[in-house]
């Protein structure tokens, strides 16, 4: 703990003698043999392991900020997104992914839809800046949300460049069918 991890359970004991606190220190939490630490959180999410991460978090791994205008280039030749802007410090990989997405907007009943959602830098199209587009499962039903929450449930696949925009829409068929797939094995299991 403290800069650049200069201090131990020791230091953190003695400091507490020093000051008139106690110190209990605690082991480890362990997950499957696995040491649950936000460093390795931030390596699971590095490498897209997104499910093991909401395993040790106890919970998705949730990404918020306010939707942006986008280039346009999905509602015209693949399919509509919302754009996510955020100030997140960390990203899981780039790739696809299996996402449940909020609107945020810090009330407690807010509007949720299964999503598929994207992080990288759109190849087909030559994109060079790294972008998340969530495409919705279900429709909106009112006006587009100023604010998302994305929960990151399940890596779909590595994020890769089309021969065109056709081939690429026909992918993305195809992880939607993977995501709706998903939804409905999940709300079996919560059924049963």
């Amino acid at each position: 703990f403290g800069s650049k991890q200069s201090g131990d359970t020791q230091t953190l004991a003695d400091l507490g003698k020093q000051y008139g606190f106690t110190t209990d220190i605690a082991p480890s939490v362990q997950f499957r043999g696995r040491a649950v630490s936000s460093s390795e959180i931030r390596r699971l999410l590095g490498a897209g392991n997104v499910s093991m991460a909401a395993r040790l978090l106890d919970r998705p791994y949730a990404l918020e900020g306010t939707v942006v205008k986008g280039h346009g280039i999905g509602s015209k030749q693949t399919v509509p997104t919302l754009n996510l802007a955020t100030d997140a410090e960390v990203l899981p990989a780039n790739g696809v992914y299996i996402t449940r997405t909020f609107e945020s907007t810090g009330k407690k009943r807010e509007r949720e839809w299964p999503s598929i959602t994207n992080i990288g830098t759109r190849p087909t199209f030559d994109g060079d800046q790294l972008t998340i587009e969530t495409f919705l499962l279900a429709p909106l039903e009112s006006e587009t949300p100023s604010a998302i929450r994305v929960e990151f449930l399940r890596r779909v696949r590595e994020e890769r460049k089309f021969e065109s925009a056709e081939a690429l829409k026909a992918q993305i068929v195809r992880d939607v069918g993977r995501a709706q797939e998903y939804f409905r094995r999940t709300a079996d299991l919560q059924t049963a």
